[in-house]
């Protein structure tokens, strides 16, 4: 297989759930109506090797526990990127997680397997411990960079945009295996479908979180994926969770956008 592309097969119904690949959170869902998603992953595999998966499920609708009628079934598949017609084979299944006889308000487990990939991303792998760091001086940086990212949604800046992303589009773009025609069109639609106007909710509704063994840092609110809420100022549109995790190469360097 040359272009492997691994992806998580997930059906939840009657609970919350969240789904971390290697301590990055790649999949969150809090409805607790039935839901069957495909979800890709390569972006949290760095490099050929182990690979470690995290469920947690959660009681919905701040009920005391899990329901009964609670489930969740997980699968990881591979394919080949560029050749769908071949189908894909599966790498993993995680026993099916339910709470017929269990009285839990949250489930959590952590389980393995093994990807092979032609590429290695260096990601967050030499950068620094962020728990060691002065809370407030990580969220006094977070809160200005939510500004930038704000800023340059508003102003439709793309210069700024690829700038201040540089680095997880780059890794992205190897682990997905783009092309430079599939480059250049994500690039031409960085802002399709955004609100004319965006504005961010309160500071307040944040909580700091830590991912990746501390070196990954990023807001999170209740309910949402790690990264910033914004609201649009015109009530005909919806807003959006821009989800974006930051690292930091030295103590002595700015946070920088890595997923």
């Amino acid at each position: 297989m040359n272009e492997p592309f691994y992806e998580l097969e997930i059906k939840t119904a009657h609970c919350f759930i969240e789904i971390s690949i290697n301590d990055v959170p790649v999949f969150s869902h809090y409805e607790s109506d039935g839901m069957a998603v495909d979800f890709p992953i390569n972006d949290a595999i760095l490099c050929t090797g182990k690979q470690t998966v995290e469920i947690k499920v959660f009681s919905a609708k701040e009920q005391d526990s899990i329901s009964n009628y609670a489930y969740a079934e997980v699968k990881v598949y591979v394919k080949d990127a560029n050749r769908e017609a071949l189908g894909r084979s599966l790498v993993y299944e995680i026993p099916m997680i339910d709470f017929k006889e269990k009285k839990l308000s949250i489930y959590k487990n952590i389980y393995a397997f093994i990807a092979n990939v032609p590429y290695n991303n260096r990601g967050w792998e030499n950068s620094i411990d962020l728990q060691m760091l002065d809370e407030r001086v990580l969220l006094k940086e977070l809160e200005d960079n939510l500004q930038k990212i704000m800023s340059i949604y508003n102003s439709r800046n793309e210069k700024e945009y690829e700038q201040f992303f540089r680095e997880r589009i780059r890794e992205h773009n190897k682990s997905f295996y783009l092309t430079s025609g599939e480059i250049k069109e994500n690039e031409e639609t960085i802002f399709y479908g955004l609100p004319e106007k965006i504005e961010s909710i309160e500071k307040s509704l944040y909580n700091l979180v830590f991912y990746g063994n501390n070196k990954l840092v990023s807001l999170q609110a209740k309910h949402q994926p790690a990264g910033f809420v914004f609201t649009s100022i015109n009530n005909d549109e919806y807003g959006f969770t821009e989800m974006v995790l930051f690292h930091k190469k030295n103590k002595n360097s700015f946070l920088e956008v890595i997923r």
